[in-house]
């Protein structure tokens, strides 16, 4: 189960996951927020990501879009 403050890896599931995996070395994310109805996905669940290297950069991704990698409560 994904939860808030969980680290997930962001998965070449399209052209856009690819392009931020390869040229900006954006594997790892955080698990900023999950919306059970968000509007960028036709009200279907959303889950808000913030780059590992870049805080400034988040994005909303689908649950396909990502592999849990670290659990909050494994983290220091």
């Amino acid at each position: 189960m994904i939860k808030p403050g969980d680290i997930v890896e962001l998965l070449p599931t399209n052209q856009r996951n690819r392009q931020l995996r390869k040229q900006n070395g954006k594997w790892e994310w955080v698990v900023i927020k999950i919306d059970p109805e968000t509007i960028c996905f036709n009200k279907q669940e959303g889950i808000l990501i913030q780059s590992v290297i870049d805080h400034k950069h988040d994005r909303w991704v689908q649950r396909a879009d990502i592999k849990l990698t670290e659990f909050r409560e494994n983290r220091r």
